[in-house]
């Protein structure tokens, strides 16, 4: 059995959808915007309370009242001209019918019953945080969380440094013929990520348990080269003249200016690169090539072949917009997103349910708030015990 979302209103479900659309497409958005981007995104993840009172509430009487009134206080000609700009300023009103409604990740069994969460916290573990640790070529390791705003290093022409904001920025000061022979490594360990900007204006998101070597310069080399373990999101700088190039253990990944996502975890045996735009040339171990469009996703494995298939968009950049999404999720994948986020070592006691989990959740949460919300199904309990996670039917 599937456990599902209960949909949005579709006039919302259209204004949040192009919101995370132009977000994720690297669009700016206006304060208004980002206001009500993160508003929309708070109900939808956190409305699994509005299980308690959904049966006892007329939703649909409401929802028709407080259309009523947001019409008579703007005119239609009056929405055509600022739509953002109207969903802001009704959606604290809004909210309240939303919480109700149960949008976001509520968990419903057909019996629709409420849920006394059977959960055991010993303790409650944080959220993942922003750091990562650079090796230079040297040999020095620097802990970017532990590290000072401001310069890091400078060598070779090379001037490295931590923003206010948390980015590890690369600029070139000065022309040094050794200074692309130099490779650096950012890696990331459970629960953390961290933003990478090149030499060249590249920008480059890594996901926890991963890692990227990149050399300090690019003057010089004929191609853009990096190497990428785990998962990781790109923004490359356009460069007609010098093609950028993506290789991990089963592919190459050649580019000139795109954004792009990929994931070669180890634990899933495949490499998938999903394209949301620009045009992309993959190359597997076999020598195969093929062409994806923006949209599309590929699929490496073992074999000589590669896979091209449609890409669901919003499940491959949930990581990097700040939350999980489960789409027909069984509980094992489930727990290896929260594992790797968290920390922490699952342990299955008893048979392993298969249900099959979809929704958002916040990664920004600590777990006895992703877990609770997980086993309003109640296919699943927890048992959290230092950084220990059981699962239990």
């Amino acid at each position: 059995m599937e456990n599902n979302l209960t949909p949005f209103d579709p006039d919302w479900d259209k204004v949040l959808e192009k919101l995370e659309a132009n977000q994720a497409a690297g669009l700016e958005l206006n304060a208004e915007e980002e206001s009500l981007l993160k508003e929309l995104q708070d109900i939808r993840v956190d409305a699994a309370e509005a299980l308690k009172a959904y049966h006892a509430f007329d939703t649909n009487s409401k929802w028709a009242a407080f259309k009523q009134q947001v019409a008579a206080e703007h005119p239609a000609e009056e929405k055509k001209h600022q739509p953002i700009s109207l969903w802001l300023r009704i959606s604290a009103a809004a909210a309240a019918i939303f919480m109700i409604v149960g949008i976001g990740l509520v968990f419903q069994k057909t019996s629709q019953q409420q849920q006394q969460s059977a959960n055991v916290f010993l303790n409650d573990i944080p959220a993942g945080k922003q750091s990562a640790t650079l090796t230079l070529d040297n040999g020095q390791k620097i802990v970017l969380s532990g590290a000072s705003n401001g310069q890091l290093s400078a060598e070779s022409g090379i001037v490295i440094s931590k923003s206010t904001d948390g980015q590890l920025l690369y600029r070139v000061t000065g022309q040094d013929a050794h200074a692309s022979s130099k490779i650096h490594t950012l890696s990331t360990g459970n629960g953390e990520t961290y933003r990478l900007q090149l030499p060249d204006h590249t920008e480059i998101w890594l996901n926890s348990a991963s890692s990227i070597k990149f050399p300090a310069s690019f003057d010089g080399l004929k191609d853009r080269k990096v190497e990428l373990k785990g998962e990781a999101y790109f923004e490359i700088a356009k460069d007609k003249e010098h093609p950028f190039i993506v290789k991990t253990e089963q592919q190459e990944v050649q580019v000139l200016g795109t954004h792009f996502n990929i994931n070669s975890d180890p634990d899933q045996r495949n490499t998938r690169t999903t394209l949301l735009e620009g045009s992309l040339r993959i190359t597997n171990s076999a020598k195969k090539q093929q062409l994806i469009k923006p949209g599309e996703q590929s699929l490496v494995n073992e074999g000589a072949e590669i896979l091209i298939s449609p890409a669901d968009l919003k499940s491959t950049m949930a990581w990097k917009n700040g939350y999980f999404r489960f789409n027909g999720a069984q509980i094992e994948e489930v727990m290896l997103k929260i594992s790797r986020w968290y920390d922490i070592e699952v342990s299955y006691q008893g048979p392993i349910s298969k249900e099959k989990f979809s929704g958002n959740i916040s990664r920004n949460k600590n777990i006895s708030e992703v877990l609770n919300m997980l086993s309003y199904s109640k296919a699943v309990k927890f048992k959290v015990e230092g950084r220990r996670l059981r699962v239990m039917q």
